[in-house]
């Protein structure tokens, strides 16, 4: 049997385990749509048709049936991805689980609000929704409605860890993650004002740091207007950075939060897997948030399935099949990719699971 037929019909197989009530043309569609984004790595629908194993028709007819099931209300995006998130937070049991919520540009006119698992210097896709607009973050409302999906999901007994950019510096925010006793490192713009005692209300920008210098300045008031708090705030500027960190938490560990934070990066790693490093998300066309939303879906399995590929590639001590021996230079996503390549190369059989090696 042909590697791509092959690995269609292992994918086949998973979906229906993964979600066993669900009619089999859309499971067959599905696998179909993943399939052909693992071989033609694009975004573009005659891209994706291009590389369907064993399905005949013309090339606009095969765009259209892949249309029709993007289309389709009865693919729920969040149902359909819970059985993996699922299995990626089960596998974090007994570990903290640190979450990284970021905001992304897709396509021409979206943008993909995302709060993923860190793990391996990237970040693990566990939920997210598609807004219309080209720029800014995505308020509070649509935050919290992921974060409740998640605090479900995940449950009381793990520890977790949020952690941010300057765009997710909502009062409302910290309030959510007090009350459901979630630990977090969030990054707040200079704009925003503290107070501590003895001390007026000052802009965070206007506290005096050099670059190399971390100040440990203690319990905070945050914004006049709410003196929400008392939360602790470490400013650090690093070295070769253009302007310092100034990071609020729960917790005092100043060495702690500024390692923290700097795990937040991984999910830079991540869109640019999503995008031009890999299945170029950013090019789509698509103009309709539940489509962009669905072809996401596809992406998001496909690149966890990746990055497990290429940490099980590691685990089996084959890295050096792939990588030079003296320096560890490809990623666990890039170590996936081009094992599924060899195993296309070499006819060799080819593993689909999403098991995370910590």
């Amino acid at each position: 049997m042909a590697n791509n037929l092959q690995l269609y019909h292992k994918t086949v197989l998973l979906l229906c385990q993964w979600l066993p009530s669900e009619r089999i043309t859309r499971l067959r569609n599905m696998a179909l749509l993943l399939v052909g984004l693992q071989l033609g790595r694009g975004i573009h629908l005659s891209q994706i048709v291009n590389q369907w194993p064993g399905v005949l028709g013309k090339l606009p007819s095969l765009v259209n049936r892949l249309g029709r099931f993007l289309r389709n209300p009865r693919v729920e995006v969040r149902r359909w991805y819970e059985p993996l998130a699922n299995l990626l937070v089960q596998q974090c049991k007994g570990r903290p689980i640190r979450l990284i919520i970021d905001c992304t540009k897709v396509g021409f006119h979206f943008r993909m609000l995302s709060i993923s698992i860190a793990y391996k210097k990237r970040a693990l896709p566990l939920v997210w929704s598609i807004h219309r607009g080209r720029k800014g973050h995505v308020g509070y409302k649509a935050q919290r409605e992921l974060l409740e999906y998640l605090a479900e999901l995940i449950g009381d007994e793990a520890e977790v860890w949020l952690l941010g950019d300057a765009g997710f510096e909502s009062v409302h925010l910290f309030n959510w993650l007090t009350k459901h006793h979630w630990h977090f490192v969030l990054r707040h713009p200079g704009k925003n004002k503290v107070r501590w005692p003895g001390q007026p209300w000052v802009k965070l920008g206007e506290i005096p740091v050099h670059p190399g210098e971390t100040l440990s300045i203690g319990w905070v008031e945050l914004t006049a207007k709410h003196a929400a708090g008392p939360y602790w705030l470490t400013i650090h500027w690093a070295k070769g950075e253009e302007e310092p960190w100034f990071l609020l938490s729960d917790c005092t560990d100043d060495r702690t939060l500024i390692r923290l934070y700097g795990v937040r990066m991984w999910t830079e790693e991540l869109y640019g897997d999503l995008k031009g490093h890999g299945f170029d998300l950013e090019a789509t066309h698509l103009d309709d948030v539940d489509r962009i939303a669905r072809l996401v879906l596809a992406v998001c399995i496909n690149f966890v399935w990746f990055i497990a590929l290429g940490a099980w590639v590691v685990k089996r001590g084959w890295r050096h099949f792939l990588d030079h021996k003296s320096r560890r230079d490809k990623s666990y996503f890039r170590l996936g990719l081009d094992w599924l390549d060899r195993c296309f190369r070499l006819n060799a059989p080819i593993s689909l699971r999403f098991t995370l090696y910590f």
